[in-house]
């Protein structure tokens, strides 16, 4: 019986998302066992994989066979040192690239045949382009074969044996990790992404173009990038320094700067940005206590979160629901982001789902969940992207990236997820995030408010820098007291109001900052606070009253001081005098009655000299 002899070519990668695809291939002729492995190696700061398909291949019919098999890059893909063999010796591979893809096959030097027999190939070759050393981290993005059918798939990652790095971030998550091999079997999704890495870290330059085009100076602020739940900023420097600054209710971080008529000005900030997989742990309590006061206007619309046509989104209950609905429904356009974008709203882009970029994902998701009543809220920032074609930034030319957040009532957090980046690259980016994404700005107050950095331009120039670095940040916990007034004397009868500011001297914000005011032969009304968060530059008022705790009425002077503590150290010492009430009546009001005395005598003698 004549048998067909079937070609076999497998894709590795297609267009713009990750995956695998066979084609030419009946798949009840064959069953194709995977197992891929990536073995890591470093040298300085680049990576380079040593990467091994293993493949198997099962006759399941007897006049069928396979005679060759193919693999097919993009051409992007730094391939080099191919080899391969099957199960009778060595196979010289024939290699062909064209425009798009550089394409293996190799073909079976004796091949195996007849129903359940195999045929085995196994094929080398180094990569070093796959896995990228970004700043703190390694981050990867593995193509998965798709279309499977029957048979098992496996994937390897063996780290370099003296390297620290851990892997942080997974999607999907890993089958096991045992020392440095991570294993997945068959992964179910397009892609693997893995960061190997606790945090990321980036050093930023932003600058802020401000102009007062009025004839009487004006009071305006810039967000400056905020501390988050996954974010923590080191300031070096804010130049000029602002007149105030304070966080409002969102949790942005906000400076003012004041113009004179027709002035302008530059702000620069420079810092370092660091950047956690998970939730900070000295942050919960703050964000906990504000989603409180913030909740109602967490499920407002606003202009661009409204939704009229309820009945596209009537069955969805849940967050996840609201994304995938997102995620799925709109298709990303390329053409807008170097075009003058308009944004289009939630309801704007559902009739025109084919215009949309990260600004229309994120108002639709900000919009369907606050109709679900899930909390949720825009984020406006940086997206540190290696492909614009996978992951695209949109807003302005300095290449801002939007991305929405809901709030998790089973967790008590803040979840980012990007629907946008999931729909160009096939990447899950709702069970888990990634280190790339920056915080600028926050909206949940307000749709359009505050303008994150890049955009306060008055002319065309580029004002983000951002780069992944290697630098350690250091804490620099600085507090200062200012403004405190203590009298010099005070009544022994009287209730005084003190009132002084506590300041952010440091780099980074401070958290439940614990104040502390001791005093002798003085009783304080508010002996210990806490100020909940005190960003860089910031500074809260402190009110108290006080008065003398000594317990009869004096009959001469008594010293007393106030110490105010802040982290238990001693910032600050007052003395003052306690005058008794009496004293004070003698010695100034004493003088009166005497000098009345005094007159009514002379006026006594002059009235007796006139009756003479």
């Amino acid at each position: 019986m004549k048998r067909l002899i079937k070609t076999f070519f497998v894709f590795i990668l297609c267009s713009l998302i990750f995956n695998l695809k066979s084609s030419y291939v009946i798949a009840a002729d064959f069953k194709t066992d995977y197992q891929v492995e990536y073995n890591l190696s470093q040298f300085k700061d680049s990576l380079s994989s040593n990467v091994k398909f293993k493949i198997k291949i099962t006759n399941l019919r007897g006049d069928v066979y396979v005679n060759k098999f193919a693999l097919s890059f993009p051409r992007s893909f730094a391939i080099s040192n191919v080899q391969s063999v099957d199960d009778h010796g060595v196979v010289i591979p024939k290699i062909t690239t064209d425009d798009a893809n550089t394409k293996i096959e190799m073909e079976f030097s004796q091949p195996n045949i007849g129903r359940d027999s195999v045929n085995n190939f196994d094929l080398n070759f180094e990569q070093t382009n796959l896995f990228k050393a970004n700043g703190n981290v390694w981050e990867v993005a593995l193509p998965v074969i798709e279309n499977r059918k029957e048979g098992s798939y496996k994937i390897v990652v063996t780290l370099p044996s003296d390297t620290d790095k851990k892997i942080s971030i997974a999607k999907p998550k890993p089958d096991s990790i045992e020392g440095n091999q991570i294993i997945w079997d068959n992964p179910q999704t397009k892609t693997i992404y893995a960061v190997f890495g606790e945090s990321q870290i980036y050093r930023a330059e932003l600058s802020y173009h401000l102009k007062n085009s009025e004839l009487f100076p004006i009071l305006t602020e810039v967000a400056f990038p905020p501390d988050t739940l996954y974010q923590k900023i080191f300031i070096e420097s804010i130049s000029p320094v602002p007149t105030d600054v304070y966080q409002d209710s969102d949790g942005n971080y906000l400076g003012k700067y004041l113009l004179k008529p027709l002035e302008t000005k530059t702000i620069v900030f420079k810092g370092l940005v660091q950047i956690f997989p998970g939730p900070r742990e000295e942050m919960l309590p703050l964000v906990r206590n504000l989603v409180s006061g913030q909740k109602d206007y967490l499920l407002s619309q606003q202009k661009y979160w409204q939704i009229k046509s309820l009945d596209k989104i009537e069955n969805i209950k849940t967050a996840e629901g609201v994304y995938n609905f997102t995620a799925n429904t709109l298709k990303y356009n390329y053409k807008k982001v170097n075009s003058n974008n308009t944004r289009l709203g939630a309801e704007g882009v559902l009739l025109r789902p084919d215009q949309a970029v990260c600004l229309e994902f994120t108002d639709l998701f900000v919009a369907a969940a606050r109709e679900k009543g899930v909390l949720a809220r825009e984020i406006e920032g940086y997206g540190f992207s290696y492909d614009p074609q996978l992951q695209p930034l949109s807003l302005v030319s300095d290449v801002l990236h939007a991305w929405p957040e809901y709030y998790n009532k089973d967790s008590d957090l803040w979840v980012p997820v990007d629907p946008t980046w999931e729909n160009t690259s096939g990447i899950d980016y709702y069970s888990s995030f990634d280190l790339n994404h920056i915080v600028f700005a926050i909206h949940g107050k307000k749709a359009d408010y505050p303008l994150p950095a890049g955009m306060y331009k008055t002319g065309d120039s580029k004002d983000i820098s951002i780069k992944a670095t290697t630098e350690v940040p250091i804490d620099r916990k600085e507090v200062g007291i200012e403004n405190f007034n203590l009298p010099l004397r005070i009544s022994d009868d009287k209730i005084y109001q003190g009132k002084f500011f506590v300041k952010n001297n440091g780099n980074v914000y401070l958290f439940d900052v614990p104040v502390e005011i001791k005093a002798e032969n003085l009783a304080i009304d508010k002996k210990k606070l806490t100020i909940a968060s005190l960003a860089p530059y910031e500074e809260k008022e402190i009110d108290f009253n006080y008065k003398s705790s000594l317990e009869n009425k004096i009959s001469k002077k008594s010293q007393a001081k106030i110490s105010i503590y802040i982290y238990d150290n001693k910032l600050l010492e007052r003395f003052t005098e306690i005058i008794p009430f009496i004293y004070l009546v003698i010695v100034f009001g004493g003088g009166s009655i005497v000098v009345f005395v005094a007159v009514f005598i002379v006026g006594k003698l002059i009235l007796k000299k006139r009756k003479l």
